[in-house]
């Protein structure tokens, strides 16, 4: 099952590099008589701009570094430097070092503690990337950014004491920290980068008492329009308030115990793992205006059943709903023009209606299963599309079963769209009238639940059931016509 993000497996490939490409000597008879190099039998370093830098550690088992060697001061942990050393599990840090370098402590895995500087003024990407042990630290007051890949992958880590110098956080600065439960952000934070807080699977509350340019509350941590992370306790349904129009990436991430969202209105972009590993979700209302559903938005969301996407939608990331198990209904209508790959594999999906608006399709976006790991053709599965169109250049490239029409479903996701339309003024009038979620009576929950149940079953049976033209079999190399057509459910 294949859930890694680019950008996650950039951040791997950096390190690794940065481990093969750190100059490593076999011996310290090697470095006698070198005038900028030293070896301790413990660490190599080289002499920069009248200091010592520590290039690699070559001893096994350590718990300090030392602050001074030959009477030349260590300042700096070069790139690299650490990385891999899987043999050290409590390490302090002189307060002489004042540049920690990126991929510095990378895949230190069994690291449990540090002690940083307290003069430190660079702290390098990610420099402490998968110390899967590491459970606290304390970011010196000499420090203004967390950098993107800081601490990914440090899922033991459950305590982050942070200054209010810090200004921003990078992307991934914290991405995968499962264990963490809460955190006090900095007053000064006034940048959060893209999945920085992603699959906080513990995440109970965020202090932003300090801070002017965030706010939590509705367990939601919020700045301007836009949702950054939300409190991973969220359960039931939850009503997201008109105004907000951007779900930042990872930002209800391992939320596993909603069963239902609704999206105002004036939403206009699901970011990167919005609301991925969200095991119980079974309903998203989806409103007209929403224009990107990225990467990976609801990949692993494993109830969920239907997806209405509406008119306003031009593109549906990678990876957007994949391993949804029980997605077994899925409207695409006129106006969306990019599909990413694996967009909907491994789904319940088994008939999809391609609108002639679509421009391009990823490889494996449907059609595909995934049996004991490995991807399968459904035999079952079957596309609607128009002739000459991406959706039918797709079906033959991946000789998919598929049906060609030139019937204009335009109107058809038009009406469903109003259907949807109505249903979630009605939501959102009651939502405002009880001041949220919390308040929002349970015989209007039911209500809205029934109508955009009924709304949904009466638009997919009008688009699914209206290609009842020519069926051809993509992988038929002789082009014959296979004469089986789609029944109307």
């Amino acid at each position: 099952m294949r859930i890694d993000i680019k950008k996650l497996a950039a951040g791997l490939a950096a390190g690794l590099m940065t481990v093969c490409c750190v100059p490593f000597a076999a011996s310290a008879d090697q470095l006698e008589g070198a005038e900028d190099t030293l070896y301790d039998g413990s660490f190599y370093y080289e002499l920069v701009d009248g200091s010592y830098t520590i290039t690699r550690c070559s001893a096994t088992i350590i718990d300090h570094i030392p602050s001074i060697r030959n009477g030349t001061a260590i300042t700096a942990i070069g790139d690299g430097a650490f990385a891999g050393c899987t043999g050290i599990s409590k390490l302090e840090i002189p307060d002489s070092v004042t540049s920690i370098g990126s991929n510095a402590f990378y895949n230190c895995a069994a690291l449990k503690e540090v002690k940083l500087p307290k003069k430190l003024q660079t702290l390098g990407d990610h420099a402490f990337f998968s110390c899967e042990s590491l459970e606290s630290v304390e970011i010196p007051d000499t420090i203004t950014e967390i950098q993107p890949f800081t601490f990914t992958m440090c899922s033991r880590l459950k305590e982050v004491k942070l200054p209010d110098t810090i200004t921003s956080f990078g992307e991934f600065a914290f991405y995968q920290c499962s264990s963490l439960a809460t955190m006090k952000l900095p007053a000064s934070l006034a940048t959060i980068g893209d999945n920085a807080m992603g699959r906080w699977f513990s995440c109970k509350e965020i202090d932003a008492s300090a801070n002017s340019s965030f706010v939590f509350e509705d367990e939601m941590l919020k700045g301007g329009t836009t949702v950054y992370r939300a409190a991973a306790s969220l359960s039931g349904e939850l009503i997201i308030p008109e105004g907000i129009t951007d779900i930042a990436a990872g930002a209800f991430s391992g939320c596993g115990s909603l069963t239902s969202v609704h999206l105002p209105a004036s939403a206009a972009n699901i970011g990167e793992e919005g609301f991925s590993y969200c095991a119980a979700i079974k309903s998203i209302d989806f409103a007209e205006g929403l224009r990107t559903i990225g990467d990976s938005a609801f990949m692993l969301d494993q109830a969920l059943e239907t997806a209405m996407i509406p008119t306003t939608v031009e593109s549906i990331g990678s990876n957007a709903f994949a391993y949804c198990t029980k997605l077994n209904k899925v409207i695409l209508p006129e106006g969306v023009k990019t599909i990413g790959e694996d967009a909907f594999i491994a789904t319940a999906l088994d008939q999809i209606s391609i609108p002639k608006s679509v421009e391009s399709i990823g490889t494996n976006a449907f059609g595909y299963v995934v049996v004991s790991g490995q991807r399968q053709k459904s035999d079952s599965f079957k596309m609607s599309v128009f002739s000459g169109s991406a959706g039918e250049k797709f079906a033959k490239k991946e000789k998919l079963s598929y049906t060609s029409t030139d019937i204009n479903i335009k109107k058809v996701a038009f009406i469903a769209a109003m259907i949807g339309i109505a249903v979630l003024a009605v939501a959102f009038a009651a939502a405002l009238m009880k001041k949220g979620r919390k308040t929002a009576t349970a015989g209007a929950r039911r209500a809205l639940k029934k109508e955009k149940a009924e709304a949904a079953e009466k638009s997919y049976k009008k688009i699914i059931g209206s290609a009842d033209e020519k069926t051809e079999s993509a992988g038929e190399e002789d082009g014959e016509v296979d004469e089986d057509t789609e029944e109307d459910e």
